[in-house]
Formats: C-alpha cells, structure tokens, sequence
C-alpha cells in the first residue's frame, strides 16, 4: 500500500458489477473538439496528487494497482484502469471515457502538456447537443425512412397501481415541422382525446422513454380507449427504454441516459421534490406548480428527443468497457419488442438511478 494519505480509492472492480454506467467514448480529437471538461478535470486530479506531467501521474497512481477511483464528496469523479496494456480513462462528471494505447498515450502527455504551459488553447468548439441539433435542422433525422415522428412525455398522479385508472395531468410533444424545427405542442386534460385521436391516424413513428409500458396505457385509457388502441400506439412506437434494455440488457432511467450521452438532466432534482409540486398543484390549483410541471414534462421531451438523436446520429453505446453498435434498422425493430418481465418501471422512484 501507498503509506500516504491518498486522495482516492483503490476498489476491485468486481464490487462495482452492478453499478452499470453509460458513457461517451471519445477520441483524442474528439477530446479537443467537442465541447468537454475532461482535460480541466483530469488536471485537477494531477494537482491532488502533486503530479506536474500525464506520464507521471499514470507512474503513480498504477505503481501498485491497476484500477483507481476518484472519489469527491461521496461520488465518484474519475476512473482509471490499466487493462490490456491501454489505459482507460473515464471522467464520471463528464461521462466521458477514453482508451489510450500506447500512441495514444503519449499523444495524450501532449495535450496535457500544451494545455498545462497553455502553448495550446484548446477551442471547444461544438457541445453533443448543438452538433445534434445542427445536423436535425440541416435536414437529417427529420424523418425516419421518410416517415414522420412524434416525441412525447405525460405526467400523471402518483398513483401507478393501475395504469388503466392512472389519472393523466398533462403532456408535451414535440414533432418536426417546415424548415426543419422542433416544434413543442402542450396537451391538457381538454385536448388529451384529440391527441390520442391524432396519434392512432399518424402514419408514422410515435417515439417516447417507457412509452410501452406507461405512456401509451395511460394516455389511450384516459381518453376512454381500449387495449386494441394502445396496441395499434405499441405497434408503431420507437420506445427508446425498450431499445437500449434490448441492446445492452440493462436498465436506464431517462435522466442517467441523458446526462451521460447528451448532457440534459431532469429540472426537478428528487422525487420528494416532484410530489411536493404535485401536491400544490392538485390541492391548491398552484398555477406556479403547473408551469413547473409543464417545464418538467417540455424538458423530458426535449431530452428524449436529443437521446433519440444522438441514438441515430453516433449508432453507437458505452456501457464500462463494451461498446455496442447497431443500425438504424435495429433501432426501428428493437425499440417496440416486449421483454418479459422487465420492461415495466410501474411504481418506481422516476429519479433513481
């Protein structure tokens, strides 16, 4: 053991197996060119441990070990490991990893080194969300296969007991329009018939985060359907939960799969918080609470749609040290497949990770 007081953790990693995170993987110049702070954040954990290079910071931290752990305030920051004669760098903050061979690494002493003498400004230039967004309004993904699509997120009472009884309060949908912009329609108790109305006609993808197996059922049953509407919503749905469960077998919230793969997370912080909204909302008529909640559900929207581009825009997932690639095809089939017993999230904390 290093006999020092240390300023990170050395944990094996079997203890973390069922703490699955998602992550972007970066190139070096990816590194330099998308808009991050993995360069900033690994030179703090340099400073931490006295170190002025890369190349002796690696030296240090794997002397005696080959996985590290950074831990601030009770989370962790950033995770190395020295696997296969590669380095891997994963900054938690950023949800970012890289692997370094042997190149890699001493192009990566480089950039550090330039950026610690600031010969080299490095320019961020575009963040994920903005090189999405860029691409949606020059034309692509405004359509999938020609066909059209609409993005949508409801909110409801707390009580998911039974979805076919699961009151509705509101929802927002966003769809593309002329001249290649997102355009957001909100959609309460009076108009929710209409819009269910309006999705059952659409010919084309109806694409949403546990839509299956929440969203649709509670929305057709609302509206006084029956399940062979909300299997005609099903049959046409991009369900972007089914999607990744089916592609990497694990379950994600929408906040942890937005904040990793897009940077977007939830407005509302906890789910106390949300029930304490909820509250005002419904015993008081707080009309500060309902703008809240319509903030809330817009953003959900807006954080499903930028994960649904990014899904098709990089064909591509992280999970630690897999990467998992697939077709826009495989994205069309495999985000309405039902997977038995676990594609339910009814009644479960929507802010756990």
């Amino acid at each position: 053991m290093i006999k020092r007081k240390l300023t990170f953790f050395i944990i094996p990693f079997s203890l973390f197996t069922n703490f699955w995170r998602m992550y972007k993987r970066f190139t070096l110049n990816e590194l330099k060119t998308v808009q991050n702070s993995f360069v900033s954040n690994f030179r703090g954990v340099m400073k931490k441990e006295h170190c002025m290079a890369a190349s002796d910071f690696f030296k240090k931290i794997f002397k005696e070990w080959d996985e590290v752990y950074y831990m601030n305030r009770g989370d962790f920051s950033f995770r190395f490991q020295n696997k296969w004669n590669e380095f891997i760098l994963m900054d938690e903050r950023e949800k970012v990893q890289i692997i370094l061979d042997e190149q890699g690494k001493r192009e990566f002493q480089t950039i550090m080194k330039n950026f610690l003498l600031k010969k080299e400004k490095i320019t961020w230039q575009k963040s994920i969300e903005q090189i999405l967004l860029d691409e949606f309004h020059t034309g692509h993904y405004s359509t999938i296969w020609w066909k059209s699509y609409i993005v949508y997120d409801i909110e409801t009472n707390t009580d998911l007991s039974n979805l076919k009884e699961t009151k509705f309060l509101l929802a927002y949908a966003m769809h593309p329009t002329e001249g290649n912009k997102m355009t957001y329609e909100y959609i309460d108790q009076e108009w929710l018939k209409q819009f269910v109305q309006t999705l059952l006609d659409f010919d084309g993808y109806i694409v949403g985060y546990n839509s299956i197996a929440f969203d649709n059922i509670v929305s057709v049953y609302n509206a006084w359907g029956n399940d062979e509407q909300v299997k005609i919503l099903n049959d046409k749905s991009i369900d972007l939960f089914v999607f990744i469960q089916a592609m990497t077998w694990k379950r994600f919230r929408l906040n942890v799969i937005g904040e990793a793969l897009v940077g977007v997370s939830k407005t509302l912080s906890s789910w106390a918080e949300w029930e304490i909204l909820y509250k005002k909302y419904i015993d008081n008529n707080d009309l500060e609470a309902l703008e809240e909640f319509k903030k809330y559900c817009k953003n959900d929207v807006r954080m499903t749609a930028l994960v649904f581009l990014y899904l098709m825009h990089f064909k591509k997932l992280f999970i630690e040290w897999e990467e998992i690639t697939f077709t826009l095809e495989d994205l069309v089939a495999k985000s309405h497949q039902e997977i038995k017993e676990n594609n339910h999230m009814i009644g479960q904390n929507i802010f756990e990770n």
